[in-house]
């Protein structure tokens, strides 16, 4: 019977003018990775994976925190990525085992000149972060103080009027708020903070799609796909 009703709802589906059922996945990232607009990197990625599998995606903005706790629950569908190994503490997600994106992590500061080298050479300094960013919540100890921002706006803002001496976050989208912003002066350190892979989360729920988006995945970036999809988004974006 349930093989009879999945084979009646792919049909259905398939009909013309029947919309593909749609999952909604949170997001607390910006332009250049996701954007109102729905150009983002990511936003391009899943429409055409999703698309692939038959389904319909929307993206929508939460807070970083908000965001996973309501992917977690199943209000939501889930969340468009995060680190390796978030499923150990939010246990109703799902990994799709193949990375959508890498990410660098990296130091925007104004005044400050020091080579980053771990959570260490933060320490004498006023640090600010978004709230919700795991990978730099759990590693980012012992600073002079440790501001945790909601957007990436206040979190430059703050930078800009010297509240905090130095700004962590992935790579690409400070940079955007740099130029967004107009701001003068900040540079970025070196090396990354930490870099790594970025993974698609599902609730428990969608369990059953995850192979099927591995390998999607998997085929995007053997067809091209998927190097034509990041190209198209981070076309134009600040570097």
């Amino acid at each position: 019977m349930k093989s009879l009703l999945t084979l009646l709802a792919a049909l259905l589906f398939a009909l013309p003018g029947v919309a593909a059922p749609r999952l909604v996945l949170n997001s607390s990232f910006f332009a250049p990775i996701t954007s109102p607009a729905h150009d983002g990197a990511l936003d391009l990625l899943y429409a055409e994976l999703f698309r692939r599998v038959g389904l319909d995606v929307w993206i929508q903005p939460a807070s970083a925190e908000r965001g996973l706790l309501n992917a977690n629950s199943g209000i939501d569908d889930g969340d468009v990525s995060r680190v390796l190994g978030i499923e150990q503490s939010y246990t109703n997600l799902v990994r799709v085992p193949e990375r959508v994106m890498t990410y660098q992590m990296v130091v925007f500061t104004r005044h400050a000149d020091f080579t980053v080298d771990g959570a260490a050479s933060l320490r004498p300094y006023d640090v600010g972060i978004l709230t919700g960013w795991k990978v730099l919540e759990r590693s980012i100890t012992g600073t002079r103080s440790l501001q945790k921002l909601e957007t990436g706006h206040q979190l430059f803002a703050m930078l800009a009027m010297d509240r905090i001496d130095v700004a962590v976050i992935e790579k690409l989208e400070g940079l955007q708020f740099v130029h967004s912003m107009g701001l003068q002066g900040v540079k970025v350190l070196e090396p990354a903070y930490v870099e790594g892979d970025w993974f698609l989360y599902l609730n428990k729920k969608h369990a059953a799609l995850v192979p099927r988006l591995a390998e999607q995945i998997r085929l995007m970036k053997r067809d091209g796909s998927y190097q034509r999809i990041f190209e198209q988004a981070l076309h134009g974006a600040p570097h």
